[in-house]
């Protein structure tokens, strides 16, 4: 599978000398490395989808273009026909700290390490990173308040605001943090600080499931669609009925 970017690093000595003050030494000390090396916390959190990882795609590439005036950045990890995009944060974003923990309170901890490092990642059979997707967790800022919902599923307004009074919540408090071919949604309370993360099915939006472990839920759907399968397939309401406690 092809990337279309100037620069793919496979070592540290293959970064360009410029690129090296844009990127956190984290990553620039684990080019070549495996996931769970490149990002650890991530590989806690989500252990069943970083298996997959491991498992059936290839070795992690450092993957670099010059913007304007930051440089574009990514980790890449490949099959035959698709590429996975880990958008890394630039080297100035806070990773610890009070800034970072103030923008994702509303997060389960584990879902806090989709956000640290990188933003979110997205699965393409396209050869540059597609920006927007489906089936894997949006963007911290492509993430989609009721309105984007309403456009995407074809629900209406007054679907959506009982949705958010079911919930106790204002309407532009309520974003969906993933959103799936098979209408799966998982919507968060952008006000609340206790990581409780709903699951509801496209249009049934009276239909609300609390999980009660989110990470562990997430983690292994990304696993059942990193490794090839169709999100459709995958069942969140079995998975609650099944929970265990690892990983809230």
């Amino acid at each position: 599978m092809d990337i279309s970017y100037e620069y793919i690093c496979t070592s540290q000595s293959g970064i360009p000398q410029d690129a090296l003050k844009h990127l956190d030494m984290e990553i620039i000390e684990t080019v070549g490395k495996d996931i769970s090396k490149i990002f650890p916390a991530f590989s806690t959190a989500f252990p069943f989808t970083v298996a997959k990882m491991k498992d059936m795609w290839g070795q992690p590439k450092l993957v670099l273009k010059r913007g304007l005036r930051e440089w574009l950045t990514f980790i890449v990890i490949q099959t035959d026909n698709q590429n996975l995009f880990f958008a890394l944060q630039p080297d100035f974003m806070e990773k610890e700290g009070e800034e970072f923990d103030e923008n994702h309170q509303m997060l389960p901890e584990g879902w806090k390490e989709l956000y640290r490092w990188f933003d979110s990642f997205g699965i393409t059979k396209q050869t540059f990173f597609p920006g927007d997707w489906l089936n894997t967790p949006f963007r911290y800022c492509a993430k989609k308040g009721l309105d984007n919902y309403e456009d995407m599923v074809g629900v209406t307004r007054k679907q959506t605001d009982q949705f958010a009074k079911d919930l106790g919540c204002e309407r532009e408090a309520l974003s969906c943090w993933l959103l799936t071919d098979n209408k799966d949604a998982l919507f968060i309370n952008g006000e609340s600080s206790d990581g409780s993360v709903y699951y509801v099915h496209g249009k049934d939006l009276e239909v609300i499931t609390k999980l009660s472990n989110p990470t562990g839920i997430l983690d292994k759907y990304l696993a059942h669609v990193i490794s090839g399968k169709l999100p459709a397939e995958f069942s969140f309401i079995d998975h609650e009925r099944n929970v265990d406690t690892h990983n809230k």
